[in-house]
């Protein structure tokens, strides 16, 4: 699965762990939009470094603003992600 993939799922948010040890989150803001992100773990299983961010509009929107892209709150939304990624990780694995 890709990001792409995670992110046309009808849940509010989603993750998945892709072969390479990645995770890949999405989620619904309001109505409004979809973000996705790619994080790779680094160094400790609470370290996660962002690879990748799309964003697109749902519904009948046809397109976005630099503008509308800047109000995202994308800092809470990259927290909220790193935060499903150390939750995601086994506790076999967390000490790697």
């Amino acid at each position: 699965m890709d990001l792409t993939e995670l992110m046309n799922s009808a849940a509010p948010s989603a993750l998945h762990v892709s072969d390479e040890g990645d995770r890949l989150v999405a989620m619904r803001l309001a109505d409004d939009w979809d973000v996705g992100i790619r994080l790779h773990r680094r160094e400790s299983y609470r370290k996660w470094n962002v690879l990748e961010i799309a964003v697109r509009l749902r519904g009948d929107q046809q397109s976005m603003s630099g503008r509308d892209v800047r109000d995202l709150p994308l800092g809470a939304l990259i927290d909220e992600a790193r935060r499903l990624a150390t939750k995601s990780v086994t506790p076999e694995t967390r000490s790697a």
